[in-house]
């Protein structure tokens, strides 16, 4: 078969959707899930590395998969390397003529069409809250692969601005796409929620809910302050960490063993979704000050279950979450404070937070979410077949 007669087929990078936590994790879950139930509309194959070949047949076994004959360690210097001196990867996944990098960093492609979703530029803000091969791997690669990138999928509005600006992409190229909310995110009587929080977790109301992995971005210690200055204004309740452990948390976790509410103070590392939903569900307010996001999934999917919420000023919180939850300096413990006890104190709040939230979380569904991913994919294959193929570099490097 030539290759002009040859099936135009989408090949998806999902090894961050074989890792349980994080938003990434959930995003590329819901790329995979959008190309599983497209009734046939995409054809596409799961690409993963050496040694996850098994976890992603598993996982997806209605798809198919190709295995790259390299493990992640190694994939992980060869893109760092490639990103430096240019090289192009076409042979090592299978010469695609459409990839899609869920996680952002590409790589790059002689010939195919490349798909890249940038979730955050925290790599290039703060390389220090990142372990330091993290930041390298994902400062060099992710700019070099935008640049290359037939199209570029952001987040939220404000990052999609800051890519065209920072990274030189140009605006046509750049596609805002708002991550989905799973169907399972809404509204969970208040009985049954505080019933499933106390048998799975030993919680009582009330509680201020924070959902994030603990890393320095998160802003835990500032909110670990505000919870304190909440106690000592007469919050009787509990603050709840639900998130695994991420890097640099050595900090975090200090400021945590001497806090004077340490023993009002619970991680939760193992929450599944449907504890999620009876978490933000039951929970006196939801707390995510972070210092920098791309998103905030933590904040849509409380929306979704009617929880009260209150998030830093960070520009994607505020595009997310303007006119439902109030937004404080991320640094001020002491307006957090009070913009938490204000949620708690006032019934009001909770009342309008359950009318308001569920139907704008709406908004962001899933299946509208995967109608428009998969037009895209579809437009792209279209650029294929009309024999435009990938953006043709000037420089012609060996591809390892």
């Amino acid at each position: 078969m030539s290759p002009a007669e040859q099936q135009i087929e989408l090949l998806v990078d999902i090894y961050s959707a074989l890792h349980p936590a994080g938003g990434v994790g959930r995003y590329a879950r819901h790329v995979c899930d959008a190309l599983r139930h497209g009734s046939g509309l995409v054809p596409w194959r799961a690409c993963s590395p050496r040694g996850y070949g098994r976890r992603a047949r598993e996982r997806y076994p209605e798809a198919a998969h190709r295995t790259l004959a390299v493990s992640w360690p190694e994939l992980f210097l060869l893109v760092t390397a490639g990103a430096r001196v240019g090289w192009r990867f076409d042979r090592l996944y299978g010469r695609p003529s459409l990839f899609h990098s869920p996680l952002g960093f590409g790589p790059r492609f002689r010939d195919a069409r490349l798909l890249i979703t940038i979730h955050d530029l925290t790599f290039l803000d703060h390389p220090g809250w990142h372990p330091r091969r993290t930041a390298l791997f994902l400062g060099l690669a992710v700019p070099a692969a935008a640049r290359d990138a037939a199209r570029v999928f952001c987040d939220s509005e404000h990052m999609r601005r800051r890519v065209i600006a920072e990274l030189g992409v140009p605006a046509d190229r750049v596609v805002t796409l708002a991550p989905p909310l799973a169907p399972r995110f809404r509204p969970l009587a208040e009985t049954q929620a505080l019933a499933r929080v106390r048998t799975r977790f030993g919680l009582e109301a009330p509680f201020v809910l924070h959902v994030g992995t603990l890393e320095p971005r998160k802003n835990h210690v500032t909110l670990i302050e505000a919870f304190e200055r909440m106690r000592r204004a007469g919050f009787p309740g509990t603050l709840a960490l639900v998130g695994r452990d991420g890097w640099h948390t050595r900090s975090i976790a200090a400021r945590l063993e001497r806090s004077p509410e340490r023993g009002a103070i619970l991680r939760i590392q193992d929450a599944d979704d449907d504890d999620l939903v009876a978490l933000y569900s039951a929970c006196a307010v939801n707390a995510f000050p972070s210092l920098a996001e791309g998103f905030g999934y933590p904040v849509l999917e409380g929306m979704a279950c009617g929880a009260p919420s209150v998030t830093s000023e960070d520009p994607a919180l505020l595009e997310l979450a303007a006119g439902y939850a109030p937004a404080v300096p991320a640094r001020d413990a002491g307006a957090l404070a009070d913009a938490l006890l204000g949620a708690w104190r006032d019934p009001d709040v909770r009342a309008r937070a359950r009318a308001l939230g569920p139907p704008r979380a709406a908004t962001y569904g899933f299946e509208r979410w995967a109608t428009r991913l998969l037009a895209c994919y579809r437009e792209e294959m279209a650029a294929v077949d009309a024999g435009r193929g990938g953006r043709k570099s000037a420089a012609r490097a060996t591809a390892p």
